[in-house]
């Protein structure tokens, strides 16, 4: 029987990437597509706006408003009160590769499961790169890249841990089998970050790192006591960044005056309002069960199961942008599909797939913020994307089947 409900949403998903290959702007791309998507599974005008207040006032989107809001004035004190000139001539001073500094400083931010993290880091990889050849793509590339290095496998991430639970695997042999794809895809951005010019610092003062060491540490100390209380204290991300707000407004004396002139310049309408765009399609597809029509079509492809897990989870990363998404949806599917129970190389293999259709969207939020902060071709930084994710991917089916041979 034809399966009309998975076609619809892969129209509509590649009228997106149409769209986004045309260099259409991404914002009203997403609500245009969340209208379609809602016209195709006849939902009814009333219903429609009923799901446009609902992706607006829900808890996850107001959530995520407030992080994004905190990040920004957040960023705009360190910015104004020098401390990421601090971290970067530090870091300079301790590291001699441009390029790793870099790539450090996404990284470091990404210790903190933030949504929309990277536009927290945007503006440190910017200024890293200030003075050498490098371009919006490229900065966007190391930014988005290696922001995600550690969601493989760190079980601050909800999507490891919502994996644990669902498929009854103990934690820690999740992420023991999950690590080396973390490590790994430090690795394979190793190609592009390595192409990128003025590595060096000429400037570097030889020997005495105690100078860099006490301006990295300066810099850096607002964000070490976010990470800090977000890692080992276990508070929310806006609790621990709007609590260093308020400490860093005490100690640098900031009048209400002031406050209101760091909040007219730090915050972008334009950003909070792609984030809309974005979660109103998002609850479109909710809504509508769109993603659910995706499972029996694929189901009747002449291929082995673990490869029509596999499809299904990365279509599910690439429609939605979320790993919650992927391994709420694809889990209990395999799952069932399985006899009620799945296999630890099965679930690694499953949660690697998923993200790397995870990485390949638009729909993930820190890819959207990132291309926007650095104005770079989208087009162009899918394309970076690809090799490194591909060969992950290769990797991971290669990895899956030698384990299933030796019934591991």
């Amino acid at each position: 029987m034809f399966n009309l409900e998975g076609f619809r949403l892969l129209f509509v998903f590649a009228l997106i990437m149409i769209l986004l290959w045309r260099r259409a702007p991404l914002g009203p791309v997403m609500l245009g597509s969340a209208a379609l998507l809602a016209l195709l599974y006849q939902t009814g005008l009333t219903e429609f706006l009923e799901i446009i207040w609902k992706a607006t006032s829900n808890w996850t989107t107001l959530e995520l408003t407030a992080i994004l809001l905190l990040i920004m004035i957040f960023e705009r004190i360190l910015d104004e009160q020098g401390y990421l000139k601090e971290v970067l001539c530090g870091l300079r001073g301790l590291i001699r590769d441009r390029r790793a500094v870099m790539a450090f400083l996404p990284a470091f931010i990404g210790l903190m499961p933030s949504a929309g993290g990277a536009l927290f880091s945007a503006p440190l990889v910017g200024q890293a790169a200030d003075g050498i050849k490098i371009t919006a793509e490229e900065k966007s590339f190391v930014n988005y890249y290696y922001r995600h290095i550690w969601e493989y496998f760190l079980p601050l991430y909800p999507g490891v841990l919502l994996a644990s639970r669902l498929s009854g695997l103990p934690l820690p042999h999740l992420i023991a089998a999950l690590a080396p794809y973390g490590l790994l895809i430090i690795l394979l951005g190793l190609p592009v970050l390595l192409r990128l010019p003025g590595a060096a610092e000429k400037n570097q003062p030889d020997g005495n790192i105690s100078g860099p060491a006490k301006k990295f540490f300066t810099g850096v100390l607002p964000m070490l006591v976010v990470v800090f209380l977000v890692l080992a204290v276990k508070v929310e991300v806006t609790v621990a960044v709007g609590t260093m707000i308020i400490i860093l407004l005490v100690y640098h004396r900031y009048t209400p005056f002031k406050f209101w002139l760091l909040c007219k310049r730090a915050l972008a309408l334009k950003t909070f309002l792609l984030v809309w765009e974005i979660m109103v399609f998002k609850q479109v597809l909710v809504d509508t069960g769109a993603v659910e029509g995706l499972s029996p079509l694929l189901a009747r492809l002449p291929v082995p199961e673990f490869i029509v897990f596999c499809l299904l989870s990365f279509l599910v990363g690439l429609l939605t942008g979320l790993t919650v998404a992927y391994v709420g949806i694809v889990f209990p599917l395999v799952i069932a599909a399985s006899g009620g129970q799945i296999d630890l190389p099965l679930a690694a293999l499953i949660f690697v797939t998923g993200f790397a259709g995870n990485m390949l969207t638009p729909m993930h939020l820190c890819m959207a913020l990132t291309v926007d902060f650095f104005k770079a071709d989208l087009q162009k930084v899918l394309r970076m994307m690809a090799g490194p994710e591909a060969t992950l991917l290769v990797i991971a089916v290669v990895v899956y089947l030698c384990l299933a041979a030796n019934g591991n």
